[in-house]
């Protein structure tokens, strides 16, 4: 067990959406690196942040301090939290296509779908298999559902339900749907830790229950159980990120980047300084890995825990870090407010 100092559930929503929001931020700077080329270049998170611009593969530089798609993306899923209108995929789908900006390094099955959606709105539910016959099973649904988390902290089954319908317009792969609902889950378990102890070991056994849904449902939830598995056995042994997302993976598919991310958490579930760290340095897809780690370490440390000076390295006028707090707050008023 670890003793700590108890974020408010309101801090907790701020820290798990602002935490998201740096996380995609700092990661982006190193994305698609080897983690050997991340460690030879950088020796910190601070150092990664006093760069101007990165080289992209085409088009201009990256901007550093510039969110990408899973922070646009996670905004738009909270928007559609918010909406007073009935909530459906497609509504969230129309949501998507209307932020798109491609710069934000949207994937290219992603981005097919979001261009296609304002002239094929009647076949909506076919743009999702446009691309691949089965569905995308990448992590594009799992780094956006943070809000979702939140909404639900106290309500698992649905949390897990309205992840699921959050991932089907991009996302319609069983594997991305499993991870969109771990990841929710993750957010969800963190914002609701009610004490001060939190235990590592116990956070891992919802997940396996949630499973049993995709698995009754004649799902292959293979993937995920090994990596909840290695998980456990990789705290067991106080195996490193670094050692461990060997095993589990830092590419773009859902098992494996997700599973990475929450084991970066739980290696270092007091500290979300240390998580990003670890979720930037393991390489790979580590825009999303650190998005998705940083949103379940804010979900239970609580914004003040995020380092000020990483809040202040964001460069985004719309959606400041100030900006991305209020939308926290009215999540919190609308979903956990009024208990």
């Amino acid at each position: 067990m670890i003793q700590r100092q108890v974020a408010t559930l309101q801090e907790r929503f701020r820290g798990c959406l602002v935490g998201s929001m740096i996380g995609d931020v700092i990661g982006a700077v190193v994305e698609a690196e080897s983690p050997e080329y991340i460690a030879h270049t950088y020796r910190s998170i601070d150092e990664i942040l006093t760069a101007q611009s990165v080289p992209e593969f085409t088009g201009p530089a990256w901007q550093v301090g510039r969110f990408t798609d899973d922070t646009q993306m996670m905004i738009c899923v909270a928007e559609w939290l918010l909406d007073g209108e009935p909530r459906s995929p497609e509504r969230l789908l129309a949501r998507f296509a209307d932020a798109c900006e491609p710069w934000r390094r949207y994937g290219p099955g992603t981005e097919a779908i979001l261009r296609l959606y304002p002239e094929h709105k009647a076949e909506w539910r076919q743009l999702a298999t446009a691309m691949f016959p089965y569905g995308s099973y990448g992590n594009g649904s799992a780094m956006r559902v943070s809000p979702i988390g939140l909404a639900c902290y106290s309500d698992a089954k649905t949390a897990a339900s309205i992840a699921v319908d959050s991932s089907r317009p991009t996302h319609s792969h069983p594997l991305a749907c499993q991870g969109a609902v771990l990841q929710s889950l993750a957010v969800a378990i963190a914002a609701g830790t009610a004490s001060g102890e939190f235990a590592p070991g116990a956070f891992l056994q919802p997940f396996r229950a949630s499973l049993t849904y995709f698995s009754d449902l004649m799902q292959d939830t293979s993937k995920f159980v090994r990596a909840l598995d290695a998980i456990e056995q990789g705290l067991e042994h106080g195996t490193s990120c670094r050692q461990m997302s060997s095993v589990l993976g830092t590419g773009l598919a859902a098992c494996e980047a997700v599973p990475t991310a929450v084991y970066c958490f739980l290696r270092h579930p007091d500290s979300f300084a240390r998580v990003v760290h670890e979720a930037v340095f393991v390489g790979g897809d580590t825009d999303t890995i650190a998005c998705m780690a940083g949103a379940i370490s804010g979900a239970l440390l609580g914004a003040a825990a995020i380092p000020e000076h990483w809040r202040r390295a964001v460069r985004e006028e719309e959606y400041s870090v100030d900006a991305i707090e209020k939308l926290a707050d009215r999540l919190f008023e609308k979903y956990a407010g009024a208990r």
